[in-house]
């Protein structure tokens, strides 16, 4: 495992579970060692100058200040759940630092861009929070000792904190 300081810079953290039996049959007949890399036909779909362009075009994407406030709630949430009315927040450790925020924040807007929009709504937040948040939520021994992920002390304060 890595240092807390070193896990919160990474922007995301995806859930990804085993594949089916199907699945992972398919991953035995389409596995690239048994295969020639060129058969794949695998062709790129963006540049670099494509993707600094969409950079650009992301930053550009409007964030309300009532949305910059809903994000700040949030992962006020996280540090200061008594106040938020987070029940499960008792089995906080550690709340998620400002990197969290503007986890949020920059994933957001790369969402709602993604989206076809050229601003953020509370959704594209929603959206994002889980992936952000889920690897800077520290859960104490006693929610682990029940189960508890980080994934549903997320839900709850999502669930708590109002939507502007």
């Amino acid at each position: 495992p890595l240092p807390e300081a070193q896990v919160d810079r990474f922007l995301f953290n995806i859930g990804m579970g085993y594949p089916s039996e199907e699945e992972e049959r398919q991953i035995l007949h389409h596995n690239t060692t048994i295969g020639r890399f060129e058969d794949y036909d695998i062709r790129p779909v963006l540049n670099p100058e494509i993707i600094m362009k969409m950079q650009i075009l992301v930053r550009d994407v409007f964030v309300s200040p009532a949305i910059e406030q809903y994000i700040v709630k949030i992962v006020n949430a996280t540090r200061y759940s008594d106040r938020a009315g987070v029940k499960l927040g008792s089995y906080i450790e550690y709340g998620a630092s400002p990197r969290a925020s503007i986890g949020i924040y920059i994933a957001a807007k790369s969402q709602a861009f993604m989206s076809g929009m050229s601003y953020v709504t509370p959704q594209h937040v929603k959206d994002v929070c889980h992936d952000v948040l889920r690897h800077r939520i520290l859960v104490t021994y006693e929610g682990q000792a029940e189960n508890l992920t980080s994934d549903e002390i997320v839900a709850e304060i999502l669930a708590r904190v109002p939507v502007p």
